[in-house]
């Protein structure tokens, strides 16, 4: 099977594609907004989290999370 990269994540999300992951057993979902900005929604909630629902991204710290996202799919943006 062919190694997910980094690479291919950031065009996916260029290309339209909303990235469902999984980051410390909570799920999330990734899409592009604008260049180099991308909103991160938390898909499982919790009562009492304390993480935040939504939240605005930059390339930089999207290429941070990545090798912490487990379970990646992809779906095509609505």
């Amino acid at each position: 099977m062919e190694e997910y990269t980094f690479e291919r994540l950031w065009y996916e999300l260029s290309q339209g594609y909303q990235i469902q992951y999984t980051y410390m057993d909570n799920r999330y979902q990734l899409s592009r907004v604008a260049k180099n900005c991308y909103s991160q929604e938390l898909l499982t909630i919790k009562e009492k989290s304390p993480h935040p629902r939504f939240a605005m991204l930059t390339l930089k710290r999207v290429k941070e999370l990545f090798p912490y996202m487990e379970n990646i799919e992809y779906r095509v943006g609505l």
